[in-house]
């Protein structure tokens, strides 16, 4: 039985946690920007995911689009979810993770990491243009008509072709996960959490920033990273209870 003197040896420092994970949040803007591919590379690679999704009834991302642009308010508020969620939720997970479930902190900090470190290396070797930047699909840019500040910050800093896998859905998946495994257990709280990733991969698909298969493949790369981190929590623990010769 963990006792609150072992919950609170097994949460890291505050500050060094914060600083640590605003420089990790600073390398992975850096890096993403960094992979930059040419523009024809990405839209190729566009065209042959199109094409698959649409070979298995997938690309969905024409007609969404299209109805989301007749509705200027859900427009805007899915263009607003989309620019907002990613990092506030996903820092607010931490924290309540931190404060309410220390004993969990560190694997889910690392699942997290594991992940984004699958994506960024997706990004460098897959460069992948998202619907909006591909011309004559008749996708609109729906974020950048409704959050022109973000759009501006997003077009100077990050990677317009890291399309592939979203991390908007990641991030959202491992927030409900995370939450409704180890914080709020009851039926009712966890279908709440439900909402958040299915509203993103919602805003993701209809916004033009990503495809179907991109949000597959986010929740691929979470549950990979899940089972890294339980196998070396496996071998950890097989290590430590090895008998000392």
């Amino acid at each position: 039985m963990t006792t609150d003197h072992d919950a609170r040896s097994q949460r890291p420092p505050a500050i060094r946690e914060t600083v640590v994970l605003a420089l990790a949040c600073l390398s992975y803007s850096i890096l993403s920007f960094l992979a930059k591919a040419p523009e024809s590379v990405a839209v190729a690679h566009a065209h042959d995911v199109a094409a698959f999704e649409s070979r298995f009834g997938l690309f969905i991302e024409g007609p969404t689009n299209a109805w989301l642009t007749t509705h200027p308010l859900l427009a805007s508020l899915a263009s607003t979810q989309y620019a907002v969620s990613f990092f506030a939720m996903t820092g607010f997970a931490m924290i309540v993770l931190w404060l309410k479930a220390p004993t969990h902190y560190r694997s889910a900090r690392w699942t997290l990491v594991i992940m984004t470190i699958g994506a960024l290396v997706t990004y460098w070797t897959y460069p992948l243009a998202p619907p909006r930047l591909v011309a004559g699909n008749g996708i609109v840019d729906a974020v950048a008509r409704h959050t022109s500040a973000y759009s501006s910050l997003f077009g100077t800093l990050a990677n317009p072709y890291g399309a592939m896998p979203s991390m908007h859905t990641g991030w959202a998946v491992w927030v409900a996960a995370v939450l409704g495994a180890f914080v709020w257990k009851r039926a009712w709280q966890r279908a709440l959490l439900a909402l958040h990733p299915l509203v993103t991969i919602a805003s993701i698909i209809a916004t033009g920033n990503h495809y179907v298969v991109d949000a597959v493949a986010a929740v691929a790369y979470f549950l990979i990273a899940c089972a890294l981190v339980a196998i070396a929590g496996l071998l950890r623990n097989v290590r430590l209870d090895r008998p000392k010769s």
